[in-house]
């Protein structure tokens, strides 16, 4: 999909704040309102804006602790990759899952009420999902950067 320089300054407003009105938008890329509302329409339907989250702070939910942890499968067939990616998909604690390239076969990042809580769920859940063979967590001591908005160039 081609989009142009209005549909980028759109995506752009959205992504600051994708609760802000459209006549705001539509202020911020000299479009009156009315196509503004048509072009986010098309850029929902077109699958280029997926949907619209808050953003939550973990630790005022009581999640002090964010980890990241390589796992190697034992074998990758079918039901092994199939089990282990419907515990992630089940897992509320894993907030993100990848499939990589490299030494390990996933990265998931886990979010923690504390180290405890780590050792739980490494330890009770990922260690024990058949097919799992090795497990290595790195915990995360200060975030230098992150943010979800895309670079529109």
């Amino acid at each position: 999909m081609q989009l142009d320089l209005f549909d980028r300054k759109i995506i752009a407003a959205l992504q600051e704040d994708a609760r802000m009105p459209v006549a705001q938008v539509a202020e911020r890329t000299a479009l009156s309102a009315t196509p503004v509302s048509r072009r986010i329409k098309r850029l929902e339907d077109d699958g280029v804006v997926i949907g619209y989250a808050p953003v939550l702070d973990p630790r005022k939910l009581g999640f002090e602790l964010e980890a990241y942890v390589l796992i190697n499968l034992n074998a990758h067939i079918d039901e092994n990759i199939t089990r282990f990616e419907q515990a992630i998909r089940d897992n509320p604690y894993v907030i993100a899952c990848h499939a990589v390239t490299g030494d390990m076969d996933y990265i998931v990042h886990i979010i923690a009420r504390d180290v405890e809580h780590l050792s739980q769920i490494t330890l009770k859940t990922l260690v024990r999902i058949p097919g799992v063979r090795d497990v290595k967590s790195s915990i995360v001591l200060e975030a230098i950067k992150e943010q979800r908005a895309l670079p529109l160039e």
